[in-house]
């Protein structure tokens, strides 16, 4: 079973936004803002060799960072979409479901805990942060909701 470039695009796009809402509505109660700012911040910084910072905040901002973060932010998610498509069309051979997309979403937490919180300045898993077993709890839940996504998007794309 191949996997379209359309394939990909719709189900990483779909998953997203099902984990933006959610996670606009986990701002709502916890009172805490996305900062893709930083995360566009870390980004830019890498293409200057810095791979980790002390405290993304304490890094002098670069121009459109925010872009660049909501961009990075998108691309991460397409890229998590054709990954989970290509395991379940070459590996497992079986079609998206709400399992499987939960299970995989749930996987693709380790990003940010291992690479991206640590990058920012945070810790391996949150650790340097000030309430890192609720950024903990709060980043499985949005990458569950995400792979929640995933089916949502495989679904989407087969309206299509």
């Amino acid at each position: 079973m191949d996997v379209s470039w359309l394939e990909i695009l719709v189900v990483g796009v779909v998953a997203n936004i099902v984990t933006d809402i959610y996670e606009y509505a986990l701002e709502r109660v916890l009172g805490k803002n996305r900062d893709w700012h930083y995360v566009g911040r870390w980004v830019a910084y890498l293409g200057r060799g810095v791979f980790r910072h002390d405290d993304i905040q304490d890094t002098p901002a670069v121009r459109r960072e925010l872009i660049l973060g909501w961009a990075f932010h998108y691309l991460v998610a397409i890229i998590f979409a054709e990954i989970y498509l290509q395991i379940l069309a070459a590996v497992l051979e079986q079609p998206a479901s709400l399992w499987n997309g939960l299970g995989f979403g749930v996987v693709t937490v380790l990003a940010p805990w291992l690479i991206l919180i640590p990058g920012l300045g945070g810790g391996f898993f949150g650790s340097n942060t000030p309430r890192p077993g609720l950024l903990r709890l709060a980043s499985l839940s949005v990458h569950a909701v995400f792979g929640i996504g995933l089916y949502l998007g495989t679904v989407a794309y087969a309206a299509i």
